[in-house]
């Protein structure tokens, strides 16, 4: 399978525990120049390019206006060949849906919409810096039922500072009452210069200790497998045969391009990264010139550490055949040492064809990944 991520670098305010790259519309108000400027990168990508799955991120792909939206699907339709498509995604704000919005969204092709609400706790979203309030959360979901998407994500942030393992739970319980068919819930993470970050390192808020994020980690996964949620992925739950397929093609080392300020690329062996700034993207396209400044050739063995980093993050693990058919290395020649002493401690568990996490090593997942790399 091969991808395809659109980045829309556009959010009504920052939230304050975010690092991605993207602008509010007091910095930045020129989106038809950006939109201008994704469809001549579209037209950069190879003329027999035909993604597999799409995923519109940010940002907030739903902070544009519905002019803006209708035109960059517009854009998208006449220069990529989506005729393969099997999975369409776009992030959702529940602060910015709109009936108008959602129809155009369905018109543009997408058939699964993942809404970040984070929490259901509004003194939670005030400390995170959302814009929305936890009815809002309810209604945005419920918008989309009514628009007709039968394939709804919804976003989950655990360990916020100040919720109690009462609160966490009951922010799981009321997900797994809405039904969506996938769930992501993914630890809080203190990035560099947010002010989520400037809170913790001043005393201001006081995260909890790792023994309770793991409590709660294991609290939560128990009670939404018990609701009918398969957890096939370190932070992501989902019904039968709901996985998000754009994401499994990134933990099995598929091949990918990304779009937009500050998106990633991975093809044929060589990784790209577009620039983080705006004016400088659509100066450089405008152009005809590339945006991107990184450009990072893996070698066929960095390559393959890094597929089975990210493939060890499904619990059902690597298909060990699958992996060196792939890549064209047997996990004994690549990390055999490594793999077989944390077999030894029982953070890894290996079978004749496959290689998983244990599950007592899910919550500490990155710190066997190190060990590999």
């Amino acid at each position: 399978m091969t991808g395809l991520y659109i980045h829309v670098p556009i959010c009504i305010s920052r939230c304050r525990y975010c690092d991605f790259y993207k602008v509010t519309p007091n910095e930045w108000d020129h989106v038809a120049l950006f939109i201008q400027s994704l469809e001549a990168e579209f037209r950069r990508l190879p003329s027999d390019f035909t993604p597999d799955t799409v995923f519109i991120g940010g940002g907030t792909p739903t902070a544009l206006e519905p002019n803006n939206l209708a035109t960059l699907f517009d854009a998208l339709h006449r220069t990529i060949n989506l005729s393969n498509v099997v999975e369409f995604t776009s992030e959702a704000n529940p602060g910015t849906l709109t009936p108008e919005k959602l129809a155009i969204l369905r018109a543009g092709g997408v058939n699964r919409v993942s809404i970040g609400v984070q929490s259901f706790n509004d003194k939670a979203l005030r400390l995170l810096g959302r814009i929305h309030k936890a009815d809002q959360a309810i209604d945005g979901y419920r918008m989309l039922r009514d628009a007709g998407f039968e394939n709804v994500n919804i976003d989950l942030i655990q360990s916020i500072p100040g919720m109690t393992p009462d609160d966490i739970l009951a922010d799981a319980r009321i997900v797994a009452g809405l039904e969506p068919e996938h769930i992501s819930y993914y630890n809080l993470i203190y990035e560099p210069g947010t002010p989520m970050t400037h809170d913790r390192d001043t005393g201001r808020i006081v995260p909890p200790g790792d023994d309770e994020e793991a409590d709660n980690y294991f609290a939560v996964k128990h009670l939404l497998e018990g609701a009918g949620y398969g957890h096939y992925e370190t932070s992501n739950f989902s019904k039968p045969r709901k996985e998000c397929l754009h994401n499994v093609l990134y933990w099995q080392g598929g091949e990918y391009f990304g779009c937009g300020p500050s998106a990633h690329s991975h093809w044929q062996g060589a990784r790209y990264g577009n620039i983080r700034d705006l004016q400088g993207y659509c100066d450089r396209l405008l152009k005809n010139e590339a945006p991107f400044d990184e450009v990072e050739r893996l070698s066929p063995e960095d390559k393959a550490r890094e597929t089975l980093v990210m493939w060890l993050r499904m619990t059902d693990g690597v298909d060990l055949a699958q992996f060196e058919q792939l890549t064209g290395f047997a996990i004994e020649a690549l990390c055999g040492a490594a793999v077989d002493g944390m077999v030894d401690e029982r953070l890894l568990q290996r079978s004749e064809n496959r290689l998983a996490l244990a599950k007592e090593a899910l919550f500490i997942s990155n710190s066997v990944f190190s060990e590999l790399l």
